[in-house]
């Protein structure tokens, strides 16, 4: 009977779909398939401002200043990530994760793949960034936490893992998770 209760518990703990998450991708070329919106002037550095298309009408925004980009997913007033200290650059591919609200499926987390330069200039360090994507009306943009992602498979499961706290991660409150062989290299 204990047990019943416990696995009952363990159920209705979770976000109602949580368990039920699913993935669709997008791959943008930012430069091709992307919206700038703002950018550099002469005598200004190099930076631009871009919004790209992501899953079900949701957008994403790309931040990029001085080879380093931050990305926000969804709906936001205000920049959903930090950028990394390092020269770094977003692979085109986002993972959207996938939640049933009622009657629609919404994104409700995104996974993007990120390198890091090293030192030397090579790309060594690679990190995917677990965000919750901003809701219509309610914004809610975010990290929820770094993976290190050198490790192949096992990293994409492990943020899959993350991606399911998403919806119940409160930005500005929660602090995101960072795996601690990346630690060194994500913003404070």
């Amino acid at each position: 009977m204990k047990l019943l209760a416990a696995a009952l518990f363990s159920l209705f703990a979770l976000p109602a779909y949580a368990a039920g998450l699913t993935t669709e991708y997008t791959r943008n070329d930012p430069q091709q398939d992307c919206d700038t919106f703002d950018e550099s002037g002469s005598g200004e550095g190099e930076w631009s401002d871009m919004v790209c298309p992501g899953v079900m009408g949701y957008p994403y925004y790309i931040v990029s200043t001085d080879g380093r980009e931050a990305v926000t997913y969804g709906y936001a007033q205000r920049s959903g990530m930090p950028t990394f200290g390092a020269f770094n650059y977003a692979h085109s591919t986002v993972e959207w994760r996938m939640a049933r609200q009622g009657r629609k499926t919404i994104p409700v987390a995104a996974i993007q793949r990120f390198y890091l330069a090293d030192v030397n200039g090579e790309w060594s360090t690679q990190i995917l960034v677990v965000s919750k994507v901003g809701q219509p009306n309610s914004g809610g943009a975010c990290v929820v936490g770094y993976v290190s992602a050198n490790e192949g498979a096992s990293a994409n499961r492990r943020a899959r893992e993350l991606s399911n706290t998403a919806a119940s991660f409160r930005c500005g409150r929660d602090r995101p998770s960072v795996e601690r062989k990346i630690r060194q290299h994500v913003p404070q």
